[in-house]
């Protein structure tokens, strides 16, 4: 069974329009997680060094630091919840009986 690409929804304002199945991009859904996971270790390793430049006495600020954290907190939770929804689909695709 050949595979499709399933459309992105723009976001309301955007200029521009794709019809069904017209990507720009051409990425699917395994290069929509790579980005997202490539976003998330960025945010993780963007805290990191803002938690090192505060804890050697550079010029950030608490609350930059605090800001850093809470994203990529905030980042690795919402791809676990995506990694929990993707398997719970795959859950009930594998036990639906042809």
């Amino acid at each position: 069974m050949p595979l499709t690409s399933i459309a992105s929804i723009a976001p309301i304002g955007a200029s521009g329009s794709q019809g069904v199945g017209g990507s720009k991009s051409g990425g699917g859904f395994g290069d929509l997680i790579t980005k997202g996971i490539d976003n998330v270790n960025g945010l993780q390793q963007a805290a990191d060094a803002a938690l090192s430049s505060f804890a050697s006495g550079g010029p950030v600020q608490i609350h930059e630091v605090m800001a850093a954290t809470s994203k990529a907190t905030l980042g690795m939770q919402v791809m676990v919840e995506i990694r929990n929804r993707a398997l719970e689909a795959y859950q009930q695709i594998s036990n639906i009986q042809v």
